[in-house]
């Protein structure tokens, strides 16, 4: 509750309340004591680990650095031309302005018309134009800079080419990359490289971006994390494997040596071991911390598979790094092994036969698979429901053979011990990967849009209180989503101006079915907004799409064209287009969308510039409206003006994104809008709004918003009134710079 509602009035309301309750009940002064001991050791650990910022942000501002190139990342398309690309790695910051750096800093860089070769660990001296790590924020979208900041990502940026770049190349790379370099040399040539990556150093940014989608609703992408799964394995390697050793050798140990013993901690070490070759992640280190508690509980007798170990476990886990609670890993690592225990005790069985262990398996992933539902509803908007069939087969398959033979062909690499193994095992996932090409497994995922904190947290409470003594109390958290579900009030039709940095897209929406309005810009990196912010966005929301219109052919308007028309979203096109340069302007007149009237209001004459030639769209019912002038400049609105187009709107988006060519007092005033909306990006290039254009609105008396600081707007439309929401006002941290 501290990491998340520090610095909030729920936070201090709570503690109040409790606080008042310790005065009459002593059990209370434990809670009280560890909600004050867990909130200063969390802001303790903040101000020696976190806190470290960028110094003030200036536009345009310098910084001399020295940094280590951490990791460099993979270019996303080939253009096969000679256009110059950038590259983007990540670098930890070791001084900056010459002065030492003592916090652990990541920034984010791209180099343009780079000459010299960058590798991991080099030294990079340069100086580089940043500014602090922000990501574009929508309803329902991964939170980037919750994960950023976790990961002590604190700016991004680029090199500034007109000052000296020095680069001293790592010459002595440590044991770790050493041994790294040489098992991958093992598998390197080999058809499915991008496989082994993926399990050995739990690296997957080489893995095709079609198998990752389907391993995802097959519900078997943590085979690919490096946690409980493959630490586990490992630990059951090296058990087993000094387990047969002593067997087969016929030795007999002495009485008083618990053999064990030994056994598991040979077990440990080679869980070790794999940990530090593969990077160390954060998954496998709590992975090993669990198995380090469980292995220590054994040893001295305890109850080791227990909920008071596993209680342990994450104790050690949180204070070693508070900040964990950012990481979903951590909720579905200690769910798994929570419910994994819950079946042990409550569904204990025989295993005699292979029936009985394979029924006991079933009943396991049965558990897994009910367990984790609420949770990877949450995450991911939907869940998997063939996930409880595959794991079945997925699970023994890597246990009981890829991984060990992984395992045997890496260790032989580290004594130059060729093996035939690696040839059959590539076949064999050859051939596993070409039926999986052709298997269509989107039928299987259940799309269920969002679900709520609150409402996992009360589904939870529900599953936990059905298998508890107080039964009873079942009823009041399903009560609770009965009674918030029944007295929501759902609005007529909504307004979403998603964040998209320097662009446009608005979706217009009313009984899931929704007009789109522009659909943001591509970027040299081969991504475009409608494939990583729109298109999840409307998977997310169960949002059917009808009608696309394309304001005019720029870039930060219409690049997502092709990945728009690869989603299948042609036929919802409401202009002509074969590309983004050949795109008509719209037709002007009236049509009906449900109960609402959207108008095409200009342009009534084509104009030599693009802009000029945007479609500008009103859409209203009987009390509300909002006005879309794409990137109109001033001439265009004073010809709007001067043919007495009806422009009044309850909302506009701002023209131009808030450019001073637009905007103008006159415009203004014929909208005469309560509120605006800029679409801008946060510390842009264009640094929109201008502030000659804010002071305009605010001198008219127009409320303004910025999606770039408020991050995605949400218009709800009722039949008396509107409620304005945004993502950043719902998901404002207190550790997070604003």
């Amino acid at each position: 509750m501290s990491l998340f509602q520090f610095n909030t009035p729920v936070f201090f309301a709570i503690f109040a309340c409790i606080l008042i309750l310790s005065l009459y009940f002593k059990r209370f002064r434990i809670l009280v004591l560890s909600i004050l001991a867990a909130t200063i050791y969390l802001l303790a650990y903040y101000h020696i680990f976190y806190n470290w910022e960028l110094p003030q942000y200036q536009r345009g501002k310098s910084y001399k650095i020295d940094a280590q190139v951490i990791k460099i990342y993979e270019p996303l398309i080939n253009t096969g031309n000679n256009i110059e690309h950038p590259i983007y790695f990540k670098a930890k910051l070791l001084k900056l302005d010459h002065e030492n750096i003592k916090q652990t800093v990541y920034i984010n860089l791209s180099w343009y018309k780079n000459k010299p070769q960058l590798n991991v660990n080099d030294t990079l001296t340069a100086n580089v134009k940043v500014k602090p790590f922000r990501s574009l924020q929508n309803f329902g979208g991964a939170n980037s800079e919750l994960w950023a900041f976790y990961n002590h990502v604190k700016a991004k940026g680029y090199i500034d080419n007109k000052f000296g770049i020095k680069i001293i190349k790592d010459n002595a790379p440590d044991t770790q990359k050493i041994l790294q370099q040489k098992i991958s040399t093992a598998f390197i040539k080999s058809i499915n490289y991008w496989f082994y990556k993926a399990i050995l150093f739990g690296d997957k940014s080489a893995m095709p971006h079609t198998y990752k989608e389907k391993f995802k609703i097959m519900g078997i992408s943590h085979l690919f994390a490096i946690s409980g799964l493959h630490i586990g394995m490992m630990f059951a390697i090296g058990f087993y494997s000094v387990k047969f050793i002593i067997i087969i050798s016929m030795i007999k140990p002495k009485q008083k040596l618990n053999i064990n013993t030994l056994y598991t901690c040979t077990g440990f070490i080679f869980a070790l071991t794999y940990t530090l070759l593969s990077g160390c992640s954060i998954s496998a280190i709590r992975a090993l911390i669990m198995l380090a508690v469980f292995s220590f509980m054994y040893i001295k007798g305890a109850q080791y598979f227990s909920y008071r170990a596993l209680q342990y476990a994450l104790i050690i886990s949180l204070l070693i790094n508070p900040f964990q609670l950012l990481n979903p890993g951590i909720y579905f690592s200690f769910l798994a092994v929570y419910i994994l225990i819950f079946s042990y005790t409550k569904f204990s069985m025989e295993h005699n036969t292979a029936l009985k262990r394979f029924s006991w398996l079933v009943i396991i992933q049965m558990n897994l698979t009910i367990g984790l539902f609420p949770l990877v509803w949450f995450f991911n908007d939907g869940a998997s429901f063939i996930g409880i069939f595959v794991n079945l087969i997925a699970i023994p398959l890597m246990a009981l053979f890829i991984l060990p033979s992984i395992v045997i062909i890496s260790f032989s690499s580290l004594f130059n011990l060729s093996t035939s193994l690696l040839l059959y095992l590539d076949m064999f996932l050859s051939e596993l990967f070409w039926y999986l090409s052709e298997l269509e497994v989107n039928v299987f995922w259940l799309q269920l849009g969002e679900l709520s904190w609150q409402s996992l947290i009360l589904i939870y409470l529900t599953l936990f209180l059905s298998f508890s003594s107080f039964k009873f109390f079942v009823y009041l958290p399903v009560f609770i989503l009965l009674v918030n579900k029944l007295t929501e009030q759902k609005s007529i039709w909504q307004v979403d101006i998603l964040d998209v940095g320097h662009g446009l897209s608005v979706l217009i929406s009313q009984n899931n079915k929704t007009y789109v309005y522009d659909i943001g810009a591509k970027y040299m990196t081969g991504l475009s907004i409608a494939q990583t912010q729109i298109i999840p966005y409307i998977k997310g929301k169960n949002l059917t799409i009808k009608h696309t219109m394309l304001s005019h052919r720029d870039n930060d308007h219409v690049g997502g064209l092709q990945d728009w028309i690869n989603f299948g979203l042609k036929d919802t096109l409401l202009i002509n287009t074969n590309l983004p340069q050949e795109i008509d302007t719209c037709t002007l007149g009236l049509m009906k969308f449900g109960d609402l009237k959207i108008q095409n209001l200009w342009p009534i004459t084509k104009s030599k510039k693009s802009n000029n030639n945007s479609c500008v769209v009103k859409v209203s019912d009987d009390n509300f409206s909002i006005l879309l002038p794409g990137d109109i400049h001033k001439n265009a609105e004073l010809e709007l003006i001067s043919k007495s187009v009806d422009l009044k709107a309850t909302i506009l988006v701002s023209p131009h994104h808030g450019s001073n060519t637009s905007s103008s007092s006159g415009f203004i005033a014929a909208v005469s809008p309560k509120w605006v909306i800029h679409s801008s990006a946060f510390n842009g290039r264009w640094l929109m709004p201008h502030s000659e254009v804010m002071h305009r609105y605010t001198e008219l008396g127009v409320q303004q918003l910025t999606t770039g600081i408020s991050g995605q707007i949400r218009i709800k439309f009722f039949s008396d009134k509107y409620l304005i929401e945004s993502t950043r006002s719902k998901q404002n941290y207190w550790f997070l710079v604003n």
